[in-house]
């Protein structure tokens, strides 16, 4: 279930995955997962400050890297 869930993910986001997805996928509200990143606790996102406008990046790569603890996602069995 999460396999096919994690697969949908990446297919509709081959290079940066929405942070409201990314939430979504993790059962965590999109502020939460902002707050994480800002705090450089979220070890597959990044954020950015220009004036008093912020962004932030999942890079896909890094999140399915960070979820699967580097092991292939067709191995794994969730």
């Amino acid at each position: 279930m999460a396999n096919n869930a994690l697969s949908n993910l990446v297919s509709a986001n081959p290079i940066y995955i929405p942070v409201s997805d990314v939430a979504g996928f993790l059962h965590v509200s999109p502020a939460a997962l902002r707050a994480s990143i800002d705090q450089g606790r979220c070890p597959f996102g990044f954020s950015w400050t220009l004036g008093t406008r912020s962004g932030y990046k999942i890079p896909t790569i890094t999140f399915v890297a960070w979820l699967t603890k580097g092991v292939p996602a067709d191995s794994l069995t969730i």
